[in-house]
């Protein structure tokens, strides 16, 4: 894993997608406290390395998602910082929820979040974008095949992340996805062979578990609409 370490994150997008990569990071980030037979917590080392992958699946769709980029990647680097000063207070999900909530972060105004954001926020808004991404490779895989990718985005986009966001990005985001490439050429990067395809459904199986868990430790901790 420490491959990793050597690269630094500006220029992870350069490296090629992997989805093989990108579908053990997913694996990676889900744990199990002792006394659980299923999955309850996420690794944030693991979490951060799911998204650098994310991120350049993102990148390949062209600059239409250059929106969630921009904002994915200042997401990471705030995470990061946190992971590195704090390594044990940041270890998982649940532990820097719980120190979060006792130094009182959950209460800052919207104005310190926005120029000091804490942990919790900041993953809020990866995992409203999580479930755009999952829903929406998974269509791209399963929806009717008369149905292009740009229709099965808009869709995916107005169902999940675009409550989220003011109308111009909206506005923005439903014109660009109108340029997004064909089906087989999106999928394609995710699919590139017969090990891929077997492994498809597990992935996106395992990205939703990610997405439930974390929805369920915001839901406890009441914080589900943090600004």
């Amino acid at each position: 894993m420490s491959e990793h370490n050597h690269h630094h994150h500006h220029h992870h997008s350069h490296e090629k997608f992997d989805p093989e990569k990108l579908f053990y990071a997913f694996k990676q980030c889900l744990l199990k406290s002792d006394s659980s037979q299923d999955f309850d917590d996420i690794s944030l080392k693991d979490y951060i390395l799911a998204y650098e992958e994310i991120n350049k699946f993102l990148s390949l769709l062209g600059n239409i998602f250059y929106f969630v980029i921009s904002d994915v990647t200042e997401k990471i680097v705030i995470l990061r910082k946190y992971l590195e000063k704090q390594p044990n207070n940041y270890a998982t999900l649940h532990t820097f929820l719980k120190y979060e909530q006792s130094q009182g972060l959950f209460k800052q105004s919207s104005h310190d979040l926005k120029h000091n954001p804490s942990g919790a926020r900041t993953i809020l808004r990866l995992h409203r974008a999580l479930i755009f991404i999952y829903k929406f490779l998974d269509r791209l895989h399963t929806a009717d095949p008369k149905m292009k990718s740009s229709q099965i985005c808009t869709e995916t986009y107005e169902q999940t992340l675009a409550k989220y966001h003011p109308w111009l990005v909206r506005k923005a985001a439903n014109l660009g996805m109108m340029g997004l490439p064909k089906r087989d050429a999106l999928i394609g990067h995710m699919i590139r062979n017969e090990s891929d395809l077997n492994k498809f459904p597990e992935f996106i199986q395992t990205v939703e578990t990610t997405y439930n868990v974390t929805q369920n430790y915001f839901e406890k901790f009441s914080i589900l609409d943090l600004p």
